[in-house]
């Protein structure tokens, strides 16, 4: 009697838990079908069981959902607690040397104590600033990426300063005063301000990487006149010399995870990429090339993630020529789970990364279903939809849940 007792009780539970995800009915699962598109998708619960697979296995564009395959491989070399590090030195003729190293968050707060710590050091003058780029090939062309003057085509560098963006605001009266209080104005900013129109604008420097190089410098010798350090004006590019004294070893306030959070949030390209380039020079050593990149993350995917027939050439999402499949993409999900919460929120309801492109429109992540089970799922939609379709997709899933 016992025993029937305890196999009735087993086969209760083993049906409950299984008719937990058998909510999706046929009528359900060709909605999704029908909003799909030209696309693909694949939905799991939390012990690997498929709820809805379609198209799993083709090969579809990923836009910037790919910028977690960035993350995932970035965090598994660097680990998360890494800091991007940006060296200083004095050269026998007086200069500042400044090398580099493609520390993607290097902002105006970063820059105020980096001219504190050289403040401490004990030098209180310099005949000028050199800029040492080498660590990245000066010839880096990223697939995709655009030459627009908006912030978040920025090009990539060893020495980025404030994503090679500037802030000002152009008065009524034509005066241009920076549009942020923690950044002072320099000649570089002033020059590009005055062709704008009046208001306040958000630029970024172009594929000009000489201009780049110039706005660091100046922004940089600012923030040491701000500390009464004495800086002469000739800014330039070359390779500090090995007779250089070394002065500060600054590493970043933020940590890789940190970056990597504000990464999937704003979606940066720029953060994206820059983070895919010094990925590749650390494994295969300097200078970083889109090639030493691009061997990376794919032996990163084929080798942890476990992906097969795939093809990624930058680590934004820019590329028309990025292809993945859903299963893919899971498989992903899976690695990444342990940081999910890295994540941004999407909806109120979906800790997700979004990607958009001309015709390009995906989704994937995860959430906790309406009995508070975590539930992975990919949408890849490669048509011209609405920038919400996916979102109306996922809550669909959702309420079927």
């Amino acid at each position: 009697m016992f025993r029937t007792f305890f196999v009735l009780v087993f086969l209760f539970f083993f049906i409950t838990c299984n008719l937990t995800y058998a909510g999706i009915s046929a009528a359900e699962k060709a909605n999704l079908v029908s909003g799909l598109k030209n696309g693909g998708a694949l939905v799991v619960d939390g012990t690997g069981n498929s709820l809805f697979a379609y198209r799993e296995n083709d090969s579809f564009i990923p836009a910037s959902t790919i910028k977690v395959a960035t993350a995932a491989s970035a965090l598994k070399i660097f680990g998360n607690t890494y800091r991007f590090k940006t060296e200083f030195y004095k050269t026998e003729d007086g200069f500042l040397g400044i090398k580099g190293y493609g520390d993607p968050f290097l902002v105006s707060e970063e820059l105020a104590l980096i001219a504190n710590e050289i403040k401490r050091s004990g030098e209180n003058f310099f005949k000028g600033i050199l800029i040492d780029t080498s660590y990245f090939s000066p010839n880096i062309v990223i697939d995709g990426a655009s030459s627009s003057s908006n912030p978040y085509d920025a090009i990539t560098g060893a020495l980025v300063v404030n994503f090679n963006t500037i802030s000002v605001v152009k008065q009524k009266n034509g005066q241009i005063v920076s549009g942020e209080p923690q950044t002072p104005l320099t000649p570089i900013a002033i020059a590009e301000a005055k062709r704008l129109g009046r208001g306040k604008h958000r630029v970024n420097l172009g594929n000009n990487r000489t201009k780049c190089v110039q706005y660091a410098g100046e922004l940089i010798a600012a923030f040491l006149r701000k500390e009464g350090i004495v800086v002469s004006d000739p800014i330039k590019s070359g390779i500090i010399p090995d007779s250089a004294h070394f002065l500060v070893l600054h590493k970043s306030s933020r940590t890789l995870e940190e970056n990597v959070r504000e990464l999937l949030e704003y979606s940066t390209n720029f953060m994206a990429n820059q983070i895919f380039l010094v990925a590749g020079a650390k494994v295969h050593g300097a200078p970083a090339t889109i090639e030493k990149a691009q061997m990376v993350l794919n032996e990163f995917l084929r080798n942890d993630v476990g992906w097969k027939n795939f093809r990624v050439v930058e680590g934004a999402g820019l590329s028309h020529l990025n292809r993945v499949t859903p299963k893919d993409m899971m498989a992903l999900l899976h690695y990444f789970e342990p940081n999910k919460n890295l994540l941004p929120l999407k909806e109120h309801l979906f800790l997700a990364k979004t990607g958009t492109l001309r015709g390009v429109n995906t989704f994937m992540g995860f959430f906790k279903s309406r009995e508070g089970k975590w539930i992975k799922f990919v949408f890849l939609i490669n048509s011209p939809v609405s920038f919400d379709h996916k979102f109306k997709l996922a809550k669909e899933l959702y309420r079927a849940l």
